[in-house]
């Protein structure tokens, strides 16, 4: 439901003396670069903390200066122990620019503590349990060591054979585990889901999942406990039981701070939250004040990582559950007005799920951009951002006379924006970083596609006729997936078959046929499948051009696969052609991500002269001169999966590990991108992908902006 933020605003604020803390002030000014702080501010620094306070900070709005100067305030004008403040944020660089920018205030009086989530929780742990030694019984205690963590679930995978889980629709058990322990879930009430959604999936044969499940997390707790380790879920979660079982620990924490900052609180996840509620508690309901008071800073229109449980809703209910005072930081001085107004435009779009607010522009319009333009297909787009990038980098040299490429970032919804853009960049010569991450690696970073590349690779690459036959199972069983055959079935299928001496592909089709009623058409696809895994198998011999056609007629690969993700993965094996072509990609693909990372450090380092390549969720807290949003069309900005939030039924899909992508937060993502841009804004989008005609998405007219004829561009 939409809320009015003015229903809140300014209820507790007392107007501060503007003499009696005239110098204190100025000294922040001073330490500001002399840049003077406006009204909204101001009263955000000022604000004397009768109650909580939550500070609405809207994009480019100058939240970080604002919360700093005002925990420096707290300590120069009102005298705060600097050690009883806490600053609290997400990110490693976001903790490392606070921190410079908090205590470049104090001016070397004072120094405050700013810690990431993971930081701050794991300091507060190891102290606990260092001064009381018996608080180790609550949890697993242990070192963090992620990477003996991962090796210790992979192996207990292969023990209690739970490939199957691991594969099933690709969220893997460490990511179902991980999702459901930042939600606050215990092994319990995992093992329950589990019996409540997948024990009916017939994932192990003649054995409930959930049984199983139960008996792996009881010896991967053993394990941990024995081997003293821990990963850092497992820490948080030690946390909270300590704080929930143990009054003193609990006690002696609610009284460690007087004020905790906690920035981007719209990015919180439901565990993080129940640990601040242990340390801070919700005091709307009760007599009892707080000892600590919370100071929240973020905006819940750019609430975008809901798949690891963030909700914009922790942010809007903040009122509900403490006794506090809303601010507002309303003026957007990174972005032109065009921009600002574009960003307004589209958000009201969420009008039934938002906190109802207006960003102001600080800057009027310049001479500068802010539209959108179509092109014929993703080749003429990329084209024409290679182009255009080339344009403005001249506008703006270095100081050593060449084109300044670091005053621009291109954004993207999906990976397969990459394809076309990372050929017309390298042709336009426009050079460019970018996550090192599976979007870098192309196809091979397309999950289905993924798992049977690795499978394939097992074959080559194996020593043993054992692990070609497991690797072959794998195979088999996938593509038995595809077809959407319970896993249960398809293992003791396989179980039968290579207990014989010989089988024949014809076995296989039968199966197929047996299980899901195959046409003749599928039969065919089917049997040309299994022939091209058999000549490899043999040969190590694949036609590439056979192997996609038959991968893309199965059912999963046409749910999952947006016609776009399609049409390139059958470009990209049919280019490939044969099994050398496709390890020589593949292997260029890897040492181009790692090459990657050596450039990416050296941009960080202002090292390097590039354009910034990066999808729109990694953008967040950014802001560059130039922004290009590509590939804003429907099925990639909404992306295909996209449903209504009404339409969902939310409890379900958390208890399944698997949340929905909503309209609501797609449109939250489009509204990121767009208020990146400080001057020039351009959203893109191809008429057609793959010679099928796409529609651009609805977010470029929700947000009002100009459309351009590229003919007349060029």
């Amino acid at each position: 439901m939409l809320t009015k933020l003015s229903n809140y605003i300014k209820s507790d604020l007392i107007e501060a003396d503007p003499e009696e803390d005239k110098d204190t002030l100025q000294q922040l000014i001073a330490k500001n670069s002399g840049n003077s702080f406006s009204d909204e501010q101001l009263a955000a620094i000022r604000f004397p903390m009768q109650t909580h306070l939550r500070i609405i900070a809207g994009a480019g709005s100058g939240k970080t200066q604002t919360i700093c100067a005002k925990a420096a305030y707290l300590v120069l004008e009102k005298s705060v122990d600097s050690k009883t403040i806490l600053m609290c944020t997400f990110s490693r660089k976001a903790k490392l620019e606070m921190e410079a920018r908090v205590n470049q205030y104090l001016g070397g009086y004072a120094k405050i503590k700013v810690q990431t989530f993971h930081g701050w929780f794991n300091a507060e742990y190891n102290e606990l349990i260092r001064q009381a030694p018996e608080l180790k019984r609550w949890g697993i205690e242990g070192t963090i060591n992620e990477g003996l963590y991962l090796e210790t679930v992979n192996q207990l995978i292969k023990k209690y054979r739970l490939y199957n889980f691991d594969k099933y629709e690709d969220r893997s058990i460490l990511t179902r585990i991980s999702y459901w322990r930042n939600l606050g879930y215990s092994d319990q009430e995992m093992t329950h889901f589990i019996a409540k959604y997948f024990d009916s999936k017939d994932l192990l044969p003649n054995q409930k999942l959930s049984v199983v499940f139960k008996q792996f997390m009881a010896e991967l707790s053993a394990i941990k406990k024995e081997q003293h380790f821990i990963n850092f879920d497992d820490m948080l979660f030690n946390l909270k039981l300590i704080l929930e079982n143990d009054v003193q620990a609990q006690q002696e924490l609610q009284q460690k701070y007087r004020y905790i900052f906690i920035d981007e609180f719209q990015d919180i996840n439901p565990l993080q939250k129940q640990i601040v509620a242990l340390i801070c508690p919700p005091d709307k309901n009760t007599k009892q004040k707080s000892a600590s008071k919370l100071i929240i800073v973020g905006d819940d229109d750019q609430s975008i990582y809901y798949f690891r449980g963030a909700e914009p809703k922790y942010i809007k209910d903040f009122d509900q559950e403490y006794r506090q005072t809303s601010l507002t930081l309303m003026t957007n001085y990174r972005s032109e007005a065009p921009i600002v107004a574009a960003g307004n435009q589209l958000i009201k779009g969420n009008a039934h799920d938002r906190l109802e607010k207006t960003m102001t522009a600080y800057k009027t319009a310049g001479e500068h951009d802010c539209y959108s333009i179509g092109f014929p297909d993703d080749e003429e787009e990329a084209a024409w951002i290679g182009r255009k990038i080339q344009e403005l980098a001249s506008k703006t040299p270095t100081a050593a006379g060449q084109p300044d490429y670091t005053n621009t970032l291109i954004l993207y919804p999906t990976r397969v924006q990459l394809r076309s853009l990372l050929k017309q960049l390298a042709k336009e010569k426009v050079p460019f970083v970018t996550q090192a991450n599976d979007d870098l690696l192309g196809i091979f970073g397309i999950p289905l596609f993924k798992n049977l590349f690795e499978q394939l690779r097992t074959i080559d690459g194996a020593k043993t006729v054992e692990q070609k036959n497991n690797a072959l199972k794998s195979i088999i069983q996938q593509y038995a997936f595809y077809h959407y055959v319970k896993f249960g079935t398809s293992e003791k299928f396989t179980a039968e078959l290579f207990s014989k001496n010989k089988f024949k592909i014809n076995d296989l089709v039968d199966f197929l046929i047996g299980e899901k009623k195959l046409n003749s058409a599928a039969q065919r696809l089917t049997k040309e499948f299994f022939k091209q895994i058999y000549l490899f198998y043999q040969q190590k011999q694949l036609n590439l051009v056979a192997l996609a056609e038959a991968l893309l007629a199965t059912p999963k690969f046409k749910k999952d696969l947006s016609e776009e993700e399609a049409e390139w993965l059958n470009k990209e094996l049919s280019a490939a052609a044969d099994w050398q072509g496709l390890l020589a990609n593949f292997e260029h693909a890897s040492k181009q991500t790692q090459g990657m990372k050596q450039r990416l450090n050296d941009y960080d380092q202002q090292k390097l002269n590039a354009v910034y390549l990066l999808s729109i969720h990694a953008s967040k807290g950014l802001g560059k001169k130039n922004i290009f949003i590509k590939g804003v069309y429907n099925d990639a900005l909404p992306n295909h999966h996209t449903v209504k939030k009404a339409d969902c039924d939310i409890q379900a899909a958390i208890e399944k590990a698997d949340p929905p992508t909503t309209m609501e937060e797609q449109r939250r993502l489009m509204y990121v991108a767009i208020t990146r841009a400080k001057e020039n804004l351009y959203v893109t989008f191809p008429k057609a992908v793959n010679n099928k005609v796409t529609e651009p998405s609805p977010f470029i007219k929700e947000a009002g902006l100009p459309v351009k004829d590229y003919q007349k561009t060029k």
